[in-house]
């Protein structure tokens, strides 16, 4: 039977985050009481798209990468509506530079 209230359409938020060493990127998406068979995750090597719903959000985003990844090695996680998503670059950050905040 169809839900009679139409689901709200959000954009999820979403936490970008490399390791120390600049050789592993993850993304953890907030996406409360989504259930995994409720998610469609589809990685580039530059972006992301994802789809997911529960009874009344669905989530909808696509993203831009901070870096070009290997989407053949991501592995996925959901955890009670956290999604964790973890893919190494396929090259280290070696033009990448800090810059000083006065």
């Amino acid at each position: 039977m169809d839900n009679p209230v139409p689901r709200i359409l959000k954009t999820p938020i979403l936490a970008m985050y490399h390791d120390d060493k600049h050789e592993n990127l993850t993304l953890e998406v907030e996406l409360p009481d989504v259930e995994s068979e409720h998610i469609t995750l589809v990685m580039h090597e530059n972006s992301f798209y994802l789809k997911a719903f529960s009874n009344t959000v669905e989530y909808l985003g696509s993203f831009f990468l901070d870096g070009p990844v290997d989407p053949e090695k991501a592995i996925a996680v959901n955890n009670k509506g956290m999604l964790t998503i973890k893919v190494p670059y396929k090259e280290c950050f070696l033009c990448a530079r800090n810059i000083p905040i006065d």
